[in-house]
């Protein structure tokens, strides 16, 4: 019983020694990190043959591993990271909105890809206020976070939330944010007497 040979001197069914690269190489290749090409040499769905030179691996076969984007992917779509990180929106709200469809999203080349203006209509319709009987007003643009409101007042943040916590201060809760509230409103509180309400 003998063994076929390909015309390059290799047995059939075995990559050819120029298509073998190191991980590193593959990696640089599709854009994809060492640590992406190793896990999927670990998970089985990439074969590492042993070689005397190191680890390497057949390009062909991570090409055949990256993800195809969608061709219907607007072009200002980014990846729910760097959406993150451009809105200040936590992970767990956009994760619940893609899990409730209401966030658009697309297979991009390196995961779910969504629209920043997306992420950040959503964060707006679910800014609300806290105060007041919790009435759905909208936010308004001079709403600050906390930490910019006692930087700029002086007054601590002990006292501005026992008044979010009276009621006295309007607030709204920006979901993955914080809470927001309007400088002159605080202004405004630090400067009326002790017993007026």
């Amino acid at each position: 019983m003998s063994t076929s040979k390909a015309d390059n001197g290799q047995t059939a069914g075995q990559d050819a020694p120029e298509d073998l690269v190191r991980v590193r190489e593959a990696a640089q290749a599709v854009g994809f990190s060492v640590a992406s090409v190793n896990n999927w040499i670990k998970s089985g769905r990439l074969a590492a043959p042993p070689s005397p030179q190191g680890r390497r691996v057949s390009l062909a076969a991570v090409q055949a591993l990256v993800p195809l984007p969608d061709p219907a992917t607007p072009a200002d779509a980014v990846a729910v990271y760097e959406a993150i990180r451009l809105t200040g929106v936590s992970r767990s709200p956009i994760a619940i909105w893609l899990k409730q469809g209401r966030l658009p999203s697309w297979s991009g080349r390196y995961g779910t890809v969504v629209r920043v203006a997306d992420v950040q209509a959503l964060a707006q319709q679910r800014a609300m206020t806290v105060a007041a009987g919790r009435n759905d007003t909208p936010m308004p643009a001079d709403a600050l976070s906390v930490r910019d409101v006692v930087r700029l007042s002086g007054v601590t943040k002990s006292h501005i939330y026992l008044w979010m916590k009276k009621g006295l201060l309007p607030t709204w809760l920006v979901p993955g944010v914080g809470q927001r509230v309007r400088l002159a409103d605080v202004v405004a509180l630090a400067e009326r007497p002790e017993g007026e309400p």
